[in-house]
């Protein structure tokens, strides 16, 4: 299916998240095809030494993506992505939220969803090489972080303290590569499909749902935009104005 057919659902479900109603609204996607660039038109990610290919951004251990983002509510987001990793045993890092500067974060704990020093999941769900999605959510009101796997709650806790709150200048987030205290040792390389960025906490309900729709398309150049739009205009016109001749005495219209 042409890329420009497939924007209307990118647009209504951007509209949908900005309704009365719904507590996140996305304002970054990556849809990783290619370009590091936002569909939506705001900051660019940028590799830290990986390689953007037409299925997602591949790295090795500390090779990750930054975004630094100062349309971002450092407390009140929701980070939503597909990867997978090739080492799944001990910390692996998923997110940073002080710019690597102390241990904290969001990881996998052999197989399992992390947030050190915080929280385990129960349940294991990671394993090498097989693609996972994955759902972080904080409520600013409340303090509620939520974790999700493939579309299901893993864990859940009150952040009280800044553990899951953006600090650095910017509200740097720092996908897969870890801190300088460990000496970067909690890492591993793999390949992430698509990022998403939100502003407010998604509901668990939400959450299923964008696990079950997959993965942004990639919003063509606005040039290609342009260029239908005037030729549908232009068709739309020619339509008009034969219609709106009078039929010739004698001949009958075409059946279609």
């Amino acid at each position: 299916m042409p890329t420009f057919r497939r924007l209307p659902r990118l647009l209504l479900a951007t509209v949908a998240f900005a309704l009365p109603g719904h507590a996140a609204v996305v304002i970054h996607e990556y849809a990783l095809q290619g370009t590091l660039a936002d569909n939506l038109g705001g900051s660019p990610l940028t590799g830290m030494g990986g390689q953007i290919t037409a299925l997602g951004y591949v790295f090795a251990a500390n090779q990750g993506l930054t975004l630094t983002s100062p349309l971002l509510n450092p407390a009140h987001y929701s980070l939503e992505f597909s990867f997978r990793f090739d080492d799944v045993n001990g910390y692996r890092k998923l997110v940073d939220f002080h710019d690597r500067v102390d241990d904290g974060g969001f990881y996998i704990l052999n197989g399992a969803l992390n947030f050190y020093p915080v929280i385990t999941a129960n349940t294991a769900d990671f394993t090498p090489n097989t693609t996972f999605h994955v759902v972080l959510t904080r409520d600013g009101a409340s303090g509620i972080v939520n974790g999700y796997v493939n579309g299901q709650l893993r864990f859940t806790f009150n952040d009280t303290g800044p553990g899951a709150t953006f600090t650095s200048t910017g509200n740097k987030v720092t996908f897969f590569a870890d801190d300088f205290a460990t000496s970067q040792g909690e890492a591993s390389g793999g390949s992430v499909n698509y990022i998403r960025v939100y502003n407010g906490a998604l509901t668990a309900t939400e959450v299923g749902t964008l696990f079950a729709t997959g993965a942004p398309s990639v919003v063509p150049e606005p040039r290609v935009v342009l260029l239908l739009a005037g030729g549908s205009l232009a068709l739309l016109a020619r339509r008009a104005g034969t219609e709106g001749r009078p039929g010739r005495p004698g001949r009958r219209p075409r059946d279609r």
